[in-house]
């Protein structure tokens, strides 16, 4: 497998070779994000390829082989179908989910003893799962391994040899393979928040193979949002609006998505917005541009604005002499805020700052978070035992106490406070963000004593007013053993969990709707904020910032106080 994986690599580099000395780049069109650093085109063709069956194989190697050979969904799975007969082979569907285990030298095939006559068989495998994909494409995680059994049918065929009869439907994937995203690869359908703002990533996990761009279009035209997000986002596909083919073919960057006439009402804003939906939800497939047509002819849909969440290169810190960005070794400060952090009455442990830092929720040593801006400081939460707050988009600053999970309160610029509840199950919150979309809040909870890290979806009204959060026990996307010392939005669709590993402290780069990745931070961090480009994380503690774009966090100042977190946009 590594082999195969370097082969790949050595044809990729050999093509964009080629690429470069006879492909131009597009002058005109909109300027749009490409793929993110470390991620690959996941329209490639180029996979492992497995073997197939061969002649005196025993059911045990038989089902060993077709879970092997179930890595390759080139040709629909055609390698793997071999092991199958001619009737369980147009019935297996492969892409009806994963199931993902601790690894191949988990996995136990049991059989009874046959004799010689035997000319059927049943094999059951029994794994430690990690983690599971279903037919939609989401990802579910479990706290720790969980044993799962499959059963396999097996019968001789005229020629003596065996094949399975009967298979579950969907592959077994071990976690490292599945993390590659070698066979199954993470691809973002896009909604809007509910004021048609923001677009939020709904992460699902679909085969490499040659239709996924229909998969996806047909996801995002015809399917549903993930459940947890129902109520926070909303699509401009909607009526009777739908596919008029299902199949989807990019060609040289562009994809023609065909909808039925209904989206010849459709006005010019809800076209371009399903324009927009469509070409950010490609975009993981090298899509540049989306054509929509009714009958052959084109929509000519223009292009919906969406409003970044990216953040400010620069960290944003508190120094002992002044509050703003941290360029070249100087403050860049920030009118109307910085001089009210240099005269602010007590100790300052925290900052959650908007775009451009011109409003800021700080907390001061005695607990008490105000909203500071227009060369002011208002007291916004005075209650008792407050964790560090967090800031939205539309300016609602949001507060809850540590012993009380289910006082989470959001207040507006004029200090109007809204209860939103909260989790009903934790005795502790310790730590809470809002993506910078807006529509989500990620929460560090103490749950029967165990910290479990959940989501939750904001519902808002159409100017932007949270109005409720919904259940977070429905999408746990972390168990962290270490704890939760602090947690950030590290770019629309991962939070950033600072934790221990038993023995150093590592961030835990926690994917929304896919597994996580653990990296080295300094021992002495004590806080996390996001950067810019959304690879790197600033780290500090102790009155060290540091940044990590590589291997080693890159030591930036000595002097800082605290590190502010910035919303984007």
């Amino acid at each position: 497998m590594r082999f195969a994986r370097a082969l790949r690599g050595a044809v990729v580099a050999l093509t964009l070779l080629a690429l470069t000395a006879c492909a131009s780049l597009p002058v005109t069109g909109d300027v749009r994000p490409g793929l993110a650093a470390g991620q690959s085109d996941s329209g490639s063709d180029l996979a492992f390829v497995p073997q197939g069956p061969s002649d005196g194989m025993d059911p045990k190697q038989i089902v060993r082989g077709f879970i092997d050979a179930a890595s390759s969904p080139k040709d629909s799975w055609s390698i793997a179908r071999q092991f199958l007969t001619p009737d369980a082979a147009q019935k297996w569907k492969p892409d009806a989910g994963v199931t993902v285990d601790a690894g191949s030298s988990e996995r136990r095939f049991d059989i009874p003893e046959l004799s010689k006559e035997a000319v059927s068989a049943t094999v059951r495998l029994g794994l430690q799962q990690t983690a599971s994909v279903d037919e939609t494409g989401a990802y579910t995680g479990q706290p720790v391994n969980r044993a799962a059994e499959m059963s396999f049918s097996l019968a001789k065929n005229k020629s003596g040899q065996w094949r399975i009869s009967s298979a579950p439907d969907g592959i077994v994937l071990d976690a490292d393979s599945f993390a590659a995203a070698d066979v199954f690869a993470p691809y973002a359908l896009e909604y809007y928040d509910p004021t048609w703002t923001y677009l939020v990533p709904d992460v699902r996990w679909f085969p490499k193979r040659e239709n996924t761009a229909s998969r996806i279009v047909q996801s995002l035209v015809s399917g549903k949002p993930s459940p947890w997000l129902v109520g926070s986002v909303r699509t401009a596909f909607t009526g009777d609006i739908a596919l008029a083919r299902n199949t989807v073919t990019p060609d040289s960057q562009t994809a023609e998505v065909a909808l039925t006439s209904a989206a010849l009402s459709a006005d010019p804003v809800a076209l371009s917005r399903m324009r927009t939906q469509l070409e950010r939800s490609l975009s993981g497939l090298s899509v540049l541009q989306v054509k929509l047509t009714v009958s052959g002819r084109d929509l000519n849909a223009g292009s919906a604005s969406a409003a970044p969440t990216t953040v400010d290169s620069r960290p944003l810190v508190l120094t002992d002499k002044d509050f703003g960005y941290l360029s070249g070794g100087e403050i860049v400060p920030i009118p109307g805020v910085s001089p009210e952090m240099a005269k602010f009455p007590q100790p300052i442990t925290a900052i959650r700052a908007a775009a451009g830092a011109q409003r800021a929720a700080v907390q001061g040593s005695n607990g008490v978070v105000y909203a500071v801006s227009d060369g002011k400081a208002d007291e916004v939460d005075g209650r008792a035992g407050l964790i560090p707050p967090t800031l939205d988009p539309f300016g609602y600053i949001w507060t809850v106490p540590q012993q009380s999970p289910t006082s989470i309160t959001a207040w507006s610029t004029s200090m109007q406070s809204t209860p939103l509840g909260g989790p009903q199950d934790a005795s502790q919150i310790l730590a809470i963000s809002v993506s910078r979309d807006g529509s989500r809040l990620a929460m560090a909870l103490n749950v029967n004593g165990q910290v479990r890290v959940e989501v939750a979806a904001i519902t808002r009204d159409d100017r932007g007013a949270p109005t409720a959060i919904s259940d977070p026990s429905t999408n746990v996307i972390a168990w962290p053993s270490g704890g939760a010392l602090d947690i950030a939005w590290l770019d629309d669709a991962t939070v950033g969990v600072l934790t221990s590993d038993g023995s150093h402290l590592v961030l835990l780069e926690q994917q929304v709707g896919g597994p996580g990745k653990t990296i080295d931070v300094p021992d002495a961090t004590q806080s996390i904020a996001p950067a810019s480009p959304t690879t790197n994380v600033q780290l500090f503690g102790n009155g060290v910032l540091w940044v990590r774009s590589g291997p080693t966090p890159q030591q930036v100042s000595t002097t800082v106080k605290v590190l502010a977190v910035q919303l984007g946009g």
